[in-house]
């Protein structure tokens, strides 16, 4: 490890350490960042990025859809394939205004994250920002919560809080992906970071 100080005047005002070697301790790592360019069916966070090195996740993403009038839903991977069954719980909360929420405790998809319709306009669209818990964990269920930023089908901002998870009865599912889908039509766009929480 090498110090340099730094001085004025006879006054030291920092120290800057230089390491060497693996830094360790709680913290993110980025794992996945990309664009999608071309609309798409789904997309799929596949088991390179969700696996057993973390149990927990953060994911900030943006997706555009391809049609008006749509929600952002999703299902995650068990054993490699997505499980589209009702073996979900979920809810969501408009945070403002007069468009109220919604919840189910045997769903198809483990979040609905807009309490309305999304537009498809260029800037409309759906901003999610979300944690992903106890992803290998076979005692408590895989669950996320986060909230998003979205724009109805005239323009007008909205935000919602949401959370969801694999039921009681599937909470020994050990996760190792995560699919994201419209209620109908493609993603047209959109961006997609995913961390792994260090801990």
């Amino acid at each position: 490890m090498a110090l340099t100080k730094v001085q004025a005047d006879g006054i030291n005002l920092a120290d800057t350490f230089a390491f060497t070697g693996t830094v360790s301790g709680s913290g993110m790592n980025l794992l996945l960042n990309t664009t999608i360019s071309s609309p798409v069916s789904e997309y799929d966070i596949s088991s390179t990025y969700i696996n057993s090195t973390y149990d927990s996740y953060y994911l900030d993403a943006y997706f555009l859809p391809s049609t008006d009038n749509v929600y952002l839903n999703a299902h995650v991977f068990v054993g490699g394939t997505a499980q589209s069954g009702s073996i979900y719980g979920n809810e969501v909360q408009r945070v403002g205004g007069t468009y109220g929420g919604a919840n189910s405790n045997a769903s198809t998809s483990i979040i609905q994250a807009n309490s309305a319709q999304i537009g498809n306009q260029a800037g409309e669209g759906i901003t999610i920002s979300m944690n992903m818990q106890n992803t290998n964990n076979t005692s408590v269920g895989f669950c996320v919560s986060g909230i998003s930023n979205w724009y109805f089908t005239d323009g007008n901002h909205n935000a919602s809080t949401f959370a969801g998870g694999l039921i009681v009865a599937n909470r020994a599912n050990v996760v190792n992906g995560f699919r994201f889908i419209m209620s109908s039509g493609n993603i047209e766009s959109g961006t997609v970071k995913l961390y792994g929480l260090r801990t």
